[in-house]
C-alpha cells in the first residue's frame, strides 16, 4: 500500500506556541544573519546602500524643520532636535507595523518546505529596522551637535532601556499583525492608512504643549504611539521620561503580548495553510 507523501510545511509543528517564542529568540544567529541579509539585498548594487534612507531622512528634517521651527515660534536649535529624534524612532515603529503585513506572506517559502520557528522572522524584522534605526541615528547626531550640543547629557542613557521597552512591543505588534493580515489580506491596506494618519495626530512634527485642553488628553495621553516614542525621544532632547509613558508602554506591552500570545497558541498551526 503506497502513502502520499506530505510537504512538512503543512505539518503543524510539534511544539508549542512558548517553545516557538522562547526557541526563536535563542537562534539569535539566525534571526540576526536573515535580519542583515535583507538590509543588504534592498540596497544591492547601490553605492551609498542603506544611508540613502539617512539622507532622505536629512533632507526631510532640514525642510520641515525650517516651516515647523517659524510655524510654532521655536528657535531651530530646539525645534530641529526634537523633530529628528522623533523622525528615526517613528521610522522605525512604523516601518515594523508597515512590514508586519507582509511578514508571514513573505516568509511562505521557508516554512512551506521546513519545520520553521515563526518567531524567527518576528525578531528578524525587529532586528533589520533597528539596523536601519542606527543609520538615520546619524541625522539626530549631526543636528545634536551643529545646533543643540548641550542636549547631551546623562540622560541620553535613559534612551537603552526606552529602546529595549521599544522592542519588547514590536515583537508583540509584528506577530499579531503578521497572523491577522495573513488571514485577512485587506488588515494589512489598513494598517497602512492607519499609520499614515497616525503620524499627524501623534506629536512628532509638533509639540504636546501646542495642543491645549481636552484635546491634548486625547491625542497625547491616551495615544499609545505617544509613549512608544516619548520613552526613546525624551532622553535624545535632554529629558527623562514621564512616569506616565514608563506605566503607558508596561501596560501596553503586558496587554499586548496577553493577547498575542493567546492569538498564537489558538492561530499558530494554520499560518501554513492561510498561506
Amino acid at each position: 500500500m503506497t502513502t502520499v507523501p506530505v510537504r512538512p510545511g503543512l505539518v503543524p509543528l510539534v511544539t508549542t506556541a512558548g517553545e516557538d517564542l522562547l526557541r526563536g529568540l535563542a537562534r539569535w544567529d539566525l534571526w540576526g544573519r536573515l535580519g542583515w541579509l535583507e538590509v543588504k539585498r534592498r540596497y544591492r548594487r547601490t553605492m551609498i546602500g542603506p544611508f540613502w534612507s539617512t539622507i532622505s531622512l536629512g533632507i526631510f528634517v532640514g525642510a520641515l524643520g525650517a516651516v515647523g521651527s517659524g510655524l510654532w515660534n521655536q528657535k531651530a536649535g530646539e525645534y530641529l532636535p526634537f523633530l529628528s529624534a522623533g523622525m528615526v524612532v517613528w521610522i522605525m515603529l512604523s516601518t515594523v507595523m508597515n512590514e508586519a503585513g507582509s511578514l508571514f506572506v513573505g516568509g511562505v517559502g521557508l516554512f512551506r518546505q521546513t519545520r520553521f520557528d515563526y518567531s524567527i522572522l518576528v525578531f528578524a524584522c525587529v532586528w533589520r529596522n533597528f539596523i536601519t534605526f542606527l543609520h538615520n541615528l546619524l541625522v539626530y547626531i549631526v543636528v545634536l551637535l551643529i545646533g543643540a550640543p548641550h542636549l547631551l547629557g546623562w540622560s541620553v542613557l535613559l534612551a537603552i532601556p526606552g529602546l529595549l521597552l521599544l522592542f519588547v512591543n514590536e515583537a508583540w505588534i509584528t506577530l499579531l499583525l503578521g497572523m491577522f493580515c495573513l488571514r485577512f489580506r485587506d488588515v494589512q491596506q489598513l494598517v497602512s492608512s492607519l499609520i499614515q494618519i497616525a503620524m499627524f495626530i501623534t506629536p512628532i512634527f509638533w509639540s504636546p504643549e501646542h495642543l491645549p485642553g481636552k484635546r491634548q488628553f486625547v491625542f497625547v495621553t491616551l495615544n499609545p504611539l505617544y509613549h512608544l516614542i516619548q520613552i526613546v525621544r525624551a532622553p535624545l532632547v535632554g529629558e527623562v521620561p514621564s512616569t506616565t509613558s514608563y506605566i503607558a508602554v508596561l501596560l501596553i506591552a503586558a496587554v499586548g503580548w496577553a493577547l498575542t500570545y493567546a492569538a498564537f497558541v489558538k492561530f499558530r498551526k494554520r499560518i501554513a495553510y492561510w498561506s
